[in-house]
Order: structure tokens, then C-alpha cells, then sequence
């Protein structure tokens, strides 16, 4: 791999985006440019351990010139944007993937609807926890912003769900959203992650402990009052047995007001 010359990666990365209408042109041209700055250190042993997809390795900072580069028109020319996108995803590689995932990031939320309608499938045919990550997070950073609602529809139904991976899924989408500042709609979080708290299981114990400190951080009182609701209702022993061993990670508070409400199911 070559030293990285900033400004030869700028002028690399602003060639290739002449070709952002025009999807093959711009995935083959992507190829030759990572190709170019791949990372041949990698050791075959450190390369198996992402048996999922294929690599160049890329160094991050090429991947982040490059994602740069498409913001702008991704938000000025979306249709065009959609069409990469896809085009990136089939590519499948782990670099074009993430690459996909950033650029409907960038799409103004109205024209991306057609790739959100797609993530679910998406989320479902990927194994590498990267690129799942970047479809729960980055792929919806506009949407967390400027139109939560949607967003919200789509959590709602992988948490809704009785298979415990699209509760993560829905989990790890409703995180980020909750951080986000003057973030409120608390009413209609707790209606739609009720379902995935009943049914807690060992395999959602972490993200679900995630999800209960952000929405403490927003109103410590709600999150309690809605613990309450659930676990007065609950006929679920499971719910209540994570629910205990949530207790030594969560803040002093939480823990007091939730150990209370634990003591009175006994």
C-alpha cells in the first residue's frame, strides 16, 4: 500500500464522483482506487477472520474521503444517489457496503424511502457485524433527524417481532435515536418497545441495558414508570430474571427505583 498523499486522495476521490450517475462506472473505478491503496499487510490469518465478505483493507481515511465526496450530491441529485447505492450494495464488498450504507445516510429522507423499505433485507442477509452496524446507524442518520416517525415504524416492527434478532436490530436503530438532542417522543417509545421487554431473553440482556440508560438519560422518572406498568402485568419469569441481573450495570438511581420495583414481585 502507498503512503497516503492527502492531496492525491482528494483529487482521487473528486474524479470519481464525476461518475455518481453513472453506477457501473463509478463501482469500477471504486475497485481500481481501493485496489490501489490496498492494505497487502494483512496477514491471511487476519483476513479469515472476515470470511463473510471481501476486503481491500482500506485504510479509513480513504473511506472517509470518499464518503465525503458523495454527501453533496447525494443530497442535491437522490435519484442518482438511490441507483449507487444499489448498485454499491450488489457490489458486495465490505468497502462498497459501507460505502452504501453512508450514502443513503446522505439521501434526503422523502426521495430514500425505496432503500429503507429495503433494510430490513439488508440488515437480514448481513453477517458482518460492521455493516450492520452501519445499516442500524449511519444508513439512518438523516432519517433520525429530520423525520423520526418513519424511523420509529421501522423499529417498531423488529421489535415487535418474536425472533430475537430483529429485537437487536430494532434495538441498536432505536439507540442512536434516543441521543439524539431534544429527542421526547418517550410515549411512543415505551409503546413500541414494550413487546421486546416482555420478552426479554439472554440474547437481547445488552442492548436492552443500552436502551434503558438512554432512556434514563431523558427522564428517569418515565423509564421507571413504564418498568412498573410492565413488570406489574408481566406473567414472564425470564423478563424478570434479566431485568435483575440488568441491576449492577445501571446508574445508582435506576438501580434503586428499579431493585424496588423487582422487590415487589416477590
Amino acid at each position: 500500500m502507498p503512503a497516503i498523499d492527502l492531496g492525491r486522495l482528494k483529487t482521487q476521490a473528486a474524479r470519481l464522483i464525476e461518475s455518481f450517475d453513472q453506477p457501473e462506472a463509478f463501482v469500477r473505478q471504486l475497485h481500481e482506487m481501493l485496489e490501489f491503496y490496498t492494505n497487502r499487510t494483512i496477514r491471511p490469518a487476519q483476513a479469515a477472520t472476515r470470511a463473510s465478505l471481501p476486503s481491500y483493507h482500506t485504510p479509513q481515511p480513504v473511506l472517509r474521503q470518499i464518503e465525503s465526496e458523495l454527501e453533496s450530491p447525494a443530497d442535491q441529485y437522490p435519484l442518482n444517489a438511490i441507483a449507487l447505492a444499489s448498485a454499491l450494495w450488489k457490489a458486495s464488498y465490505l468497502e462498497t457496503r459501507l460505502l452504501a450504507c453512508h450514502l443513503i445516510g446522505f439521501i434526503p429522507p422523502a426521495s430514500a424511502m425505496p432503500l429503507f423499505s429495503l433494510l430490513p433485507e439488508w440488515v437480514q442477509q448481513s453477517k458482518d457485524p460492521e455493516i450492520q452496524a452501519a445499516l442500524l446507524t449511519d444508513a439512518l442518520k438523516r432519517l433520525r433527524r429530520e423525520n423520526s416517525q418513519v424511523l420509529l415504524l421501522l423499529v417498531e416492527d423488529w421489535l415487535k417481532s418474536p425472533d430475537h434478532r430483529a429485537q437487536i436490530w430494532g434495538l441498536r436503530a432505536l439507540i442512536p435515536l434516543l441521543d439524539e438532542p431534544g429527542f421526547e417522543n418517550l410515549p411512543t417509545v415505551f409503546r413500541i418497545l414494550r413487546p421486546a421487554v416482555e420478552t426479554a431473553r439472554p440474547s437481547t440482556q445488552l442492548d436492552m441495558q443500552v436502551c434503558l440508560a438512554a432512556l434514563e438519560r431523558i427522564s428517569l422518572t418515565e423509564t421507571l414508570h413504564f418498568l412498573r406498568e410492565v413488570i406489574e402485568v408481566s406473567n414472564n419469569p425470564e423478563m424478570l430474571r434479566i431485568l435483575r441481573r440488568m441491576l449492577p450495570t445501571c446508574s445508582a438511581e435506576l438501580q434503586t427505583g428499579l431493585r424496588e420495583l423487582l422487590r415487589e414481585t416477590i
